[in-house]
């Protein structure tokens, strides 16, 4: 697996970041009853983490 493109910049497409968006609003309601009782620091660490997985998931569909 080629680590180096995982950990690229982003393209800047449009669709790349329709993608990472949509993926990101849809983690944090998806994940809301876990991250709103933890307060402002899970909420933080829970949009990292759905950014993370957003990029990851879009570079993924990029790829194809």
């Amino acid at each position: 697996m080629n680590v180096k493109w995982l950990l690229s910049v982003g393209e800047p497409r449009p669709r790349y970041v329709l993608l990472v968006a949509i993926g990101v609003v849809l983690m944090m309601s998806l994940t809301y009853p876990i991250w709103y009782p933890g307060g402002r620091g899970m909420a933080a660490f829970a949009a990292v983490i759905a950014v993370v997985l957003s990029h990851l998931s879009a570079k993924f569909v990029m790829r194809r």
